[in-house]
């Protein structure tokens, strides 16, 4: 949504494990990634594959039907959490889209698609710019629950 807002949706880069994404899209996966290494959850992501051993000895997998109302509330919270990140940046480009419409229809003698495409990448960058570290503080957050969220799963799948 907010490469949609900056103009930089049309700007695609072939991934191989995510396909065709845009150039901020892939600044967020690998910003994801560097957050995701520095505060080490890589740890519990080896500890619970590790765990899921004690919970699920090997030829004994069962099936435990109390793992849907968690599923469903840590979707709920996902999708919170993605609105977190993406609502600040898409209102700053959506005002700054209606000043544009403004513009165009108040002063017809400015070439809005020459000034303002320009101008939304900008105002975009320095969007994300400013709120880089917020959103670096949501995934800190995220990574933070993930041990007890993991060891939850592995607890309601397991018999």
């Amino acid at each position: 949504i907010i490469s949609y807002f900056m103009g930089l949706s049309i700007a695609n880069v072939f991934d191989p494990t995510f396909g065709q994404v845009s150039i901020l899209n892939r600044f967020f996966i690998l910003l994801f990634y560097l957050v995701f290494f520095i505060t080490q959850s890589y740890h519990i992501v080896i500890g619970g594959i590790f765990m899921s051993f004690e919970y699920f000895p090997v030829g004994s997998m069962g099936f435990n039907a109390n793992i849907f109302e968690f599923v469903i509330e840590k979707s709920a919270l996902l999708f919170v959490l993605g609105f977190q990140i993406a609502f600040p940046f898409a209102l700053i480009l959506f005002l700054l889209n209606v000043a544009l419409a403004l513009v165009n229809r108040l002063i017809p003698q400015v070439n809005v698609f020459i000034v303002g495409l320009p101008m939304q990448i900008f105002v975009g960058l320095g969007a994300l710019s400013l709120g880089g570290a917020a959103l670096v503080y949501l995934a800190v957050n995220a990574l933070s629950r993930l041990g007890g969220d993991f060891m939850t799963i592995l607890r309601a799948v397991g018999l």
